[in-house]
């Protein structure tokens, strides 16, 4: 009530905790600041728990407010009473319990330090989720027309003013030394919210140093014009011929770590020197590759960096590039032969996608494909997902979060699995409650699609229903059920007019691209196979880079 009544303060309202947890989530990834979670106690706490995980993983500020029994009703029995306390385990940056309220002097002041320091947590660094267990006693309400609160505040809120951390001269002469020395060094972005402020600098970088960029788009550096930017690489590398003999000597990661496994299994055989790039306080290295880690604000590095390297002729990073067109090519012109699978949905929705647009996309197949298919994009286009457990949950809810919290010129799109729909069904709720407008497409393989591409497949007796697990859903029902318009594809042809009328619908619009998982093996299997003959004569040859 507090919240609702208060003029500076949007409330956005959900009817399950657990939605409502997911979409403050893709709130505050979108709008890169702190949002709270509101919930009453027992069970529906316990449901933000999947919420709370992913913004620890992701690096997200979430300040999670849960209603609590006071101290007199836990541990007798009382109703609705779990213990709260630390609920989410090591998930939060900070928890904090402060007890019931009372009238005391100063309670105004007390409470808003307390608000100010939780922001302060979970905005970082890192950042990542803050939880407060706010336990109350009866009467939990005042009367009607009576303020709630203490006295008015005395003095302006606590600010907390940080900067980021800049490079030691150190730093930056070890990272030069070990640029200059490479013959072989190679570039790496992986998920990067904020890679958009790096791209002038990297540029700058790339113009000197003798190294590809092989940049994600939940990056937000796999740009046109990019300087170094490899296209296809995912395909190009599934070429062993052609990844053998392009092994680096070096390699530069910024942010998180990649998706595509080929590159992952490239970075790992090569034996290369890795130095990672980390703007936030986390220590992402799988593979334990990396030779050094370095935590400071990448911007200045990379522009104190280029300025420092004496440049270099680029006939490496060239190589690379050509390659990757080599291998764009042979993927476009092998889908306009193959039946309808991810890969056309992808390079469709590229193609119509507004110059100013969020895409949300989904975990298990949909990241994947992404990452392999989709070209260049504009500098207005910003790709989002929930990389940070990698989990199928709350995945509408999130995108739905991330459109709540967009610009009104932006256009919202998620890209999620027919399953990953299905287990996050009740978000959809949000759009008709809130008047939220976006393209939702389902990539409908009546199932989970990526186990198809894995070993579980050639188990055959039980696959289908262990791992192919299909759901017989008629999206078009659910698309009535909760009001939205609903086109379906079933043909690559069709899927460029149905997605132009999907964006210029007035309201939301849910596209089904229907396809059969054995054909989408085979589908993206071609596209490979095109890609590796087409390589065959570059490979022969041999690199022309290195010493």
């Amino acid at each position: 009530m507090a919240f609702a009544r208060n003029p500076a303060v949007r409330v956005w309202m959900h009817l399950d905790e657990r939605c409502a947890g997911f979409f403050a989530l893709g709130m505050a990834k979108s709008a890169g600041r702190a949002v709270a979670v509101l919930c009453t106690s027992g069970t529906a706490a316990a449901e933000l728990h999947p919420a709370v995980i992913e913004a620890h993983h992701s690096f997200t500020p979430l300040l999670v407010l849960t209603a609590d029994r006071p101290p007199e009703l836990r541990e007798v029995g009382a109703n609705q009473a779990i213990d709260q306390a630390r609920l989410y385990g090591t998930a939060v940056r900070w928890f904090f319990d402060p007890g019931p309220p009372e009238e005391l002097p100063g309670a105004s002041r007390i409470w808003r330090r307390l608000a100010a320091r939780a922001i302060s947590e979970a905005e970082g660094p890192p950042a990542g989720p803050v939880h407060l267990n706010l336990p109350f006693r009866e009467p939990l309400t005042v009367p009607p027309g009576e303020a709630a609160g203490a006295e008015p505040p005395q003095r302006a809120p606590t600010r907390v003013r940080r900067g980021h951390s800049l490079p030691t001269e150190d730093t930056v002469a070890g990272l030069t030394r070990a640029l200059s020395a490479a013959q072989r060094p190679i570039v790496v972005a992986g998920e990067l919210r904020a890679g958009d402020r790096l791209r002038p600098a990297l540029d700058a970088l790339l113009r000197r140093f003798d190294a590809p960029l092989l940049a994600e788009p939940s990056s937000q550096l796999r740009r046109r014009s990019g300087v170094g930017l490899v296209e296809a690489y995912d395909a190009l590398l599934r070429d062993p011929r052609w990844a053998d003999a392009h092994a680096p000597d070096l390699v530069l990661r910024l942010g998180a770590p990649p998706t595509s496994k080929p590159l992952n299994q490239l970075l790992a055989r090569s034996g290369a020197t890795t130095l990672v790039l980390e703007a936030e306080d986390g220590w992402r290295d799988p593979e334990q590759l990396a030779e050094e880690l370095v935590r400071c604000d990448p911007e200045p590095l990379l522009r104190q960096l280029a300025a420092r390297l004496p440049g270099s002729s680029r006939g490496w990073q060239q190589e690379w590039r050509d390659a990757g067109l080599i291998a764009a090519a042979a993927i476009h012109r092998r889908l306009a032969a193959t039946p309808l699978h991810e890969g056309h949905v992808v390079r469709a929705l590229a193609r119509e996608l507004p110059e100013r647009a969020a895409v949300f996309v989904g975990s298990s197949m949909p990241i994947r494909d992404v990452d392999t298919f989709w070209p260049p994009a504009a500098p207005g286009q910003r790709f989002l997902g929930n990389r940070g457990a990698s989990g199928i949950d709350g995945l509408v809810s999130t995108g739905l979060g991330v459109t709540a919290a967009l610009e009104d010129a932006e256009t919202a799109v998620l890209l999620l699995g027919d399953l990953s729909l299905y287990h996050d069904m009740n978000g959809l709720w949000a759009i008709r409650r809130h008047g939220l407008r976006a393209v939702l497409v389902a990539l409908d393989n009546d199932g989970g699609g990526i186990f198809s591409f894995l070993p579980h497949a050639q188990h055959t007796d039980v696959f289908e229903e262990l791992f192919g697990t299909p759901l017989g859903l008629r999206l078009e029902d659910v698309a009535r059920l909760y009001g939205l318009d609903f086109l379906e594809v079933r043909d690559s042809s069709e899927l460029q007019p149905a997605l132009r009328q999907a964006f210029a619908a007035d309201g939301s619009t849910l596209v089904a691209a229907r396809f059969d998982r054995a054909e989408s093996v085979r589908g993206h299997r071609a596209c490979w196979a095109a890609v590796a003959e087409e390589l065959l004569p570059v490979s022969s040859r041999g690199p022309r880079g290195g010493p």
